[in-house]
């Protein structure tokens, strides 16, 4: 049913089994594809070390060896820190990654002293349900998306609120899957319907912080009790294509199996109407 499992975290950062381990479990269960996208690249605790990333990918190449009919990407979950869309992700690192999955956890407080007080503490906060603190999170998620290489914004709306409409129409102009998320599956069917009004495409992973949660797509149950298209999850019978260049300001809707062709970064898909609209 599904083709892989694109979200899965091992020792390098706060999982419990091996590259291996989760490679195995993944040929175990009859999948074609699993992406290790272990936190961050940046020292901080629970998060892949830079220290450790030539190990990290030694193990990712040895797992495919010993696996070749599973394709096994090299990835990592990056934390979006700042309303500008710094991510812990050293560019040194990206070019030698097949998967860049996004999202916001609490636990991991930016070292910037501004960005602490000006992006994390408001979410810490009830300002965290406001119209304006919403738009400018979605705001930090569309900058992170237009100046990296993100192909996943991962568990949204889990820990930090906000637009999805707007956050979806960025997704689809640029190529980038809204997660469905097997272990934080906070959209709601209004949510993902609010989603699917977008051209946005979906992609459905476990999360996995040990091996045998590895494959588990339960997160599809409420996007089908929800009615909507199954065939908007990219990884639903086929292989999805990653975003594997710079970013692009402006394209086509990322359709399941078709190749990411991104350029430069650009305009900023409805912020300016948002802003006019708080200022107003």
């Amino acid at each position: 049913m599904f083709y892989g499992d694109y979200h899965t975290h091992t020792v390098y950062s706060h999982g419990k089994g091996s590259v291996e381990d989760n490679v195995a479990a993944a040929e175990a269960k009859g999948l074609k594809a699993v992406a290790v996208t272990d936190h961050g690249i940046s020292g901080y605790p629970d998060s892949l070390n830079p220290a450790d990333f030539e190990s990290f990918i030694a193990d990712v190449e040895e797992s495919r060896k010993r696996h070749p009919s599973v394709k096994v990407l090299a990835g990592v979950e990056t934390n979006l820190l700042g309303a500008d869309g710094t991510i812990d992700l050293p560019r040194s690192f990206e070019k030698r990654l097949d998967l860049i999955v996004c999202g916001f956890h609490f636990a991991r407080v930016p070292a910037s002293w501004h960005d602490f007080v000006h992006f994390w503490a408001p979410n810490m906060l009830p300002t965290k349900f406001t119209a304006k603190r919403m738009a400018k999170n979605t705001d930090a998620y569309i900058r992170a998306m237009e100046s990296r290489r993100i192909s996943v914004i991962a568990h949204p709306m889990r820990s930090l609120r906000v637009d999805l409409k707007a956050l979806g129409e960025a997704a689809a102009r640029l190529g980038v899957y809204i997660e469905l998320n097997g272990k934080s599956m906070c959209l709601s069917a209004a949510d993902l319907k609010t989603l699917s009004a977008t051209d946005c495409m979906f992609i459905c992973s476990s999360d996995a912080h040990e091996p045998a949660r590895v494959g588990d797509f339960s997160a599809v149950r409420r996007y089908e009790e929800a009615g909507l298209d199954l065939a908007r999850i990219a990884n639903y019978g086929k292989e999805p294509a990653f975003r594997s260049d710079a970013p692009s300001a402006r394209r086509e809707p990322l359709r399941g199996g078709e190749k990411a062709d991104c350029g430069v970064s650009g305009a900023t898909d409805g912020r300016a109407e948002r802003e006019a609209n708080e200022n107003g």
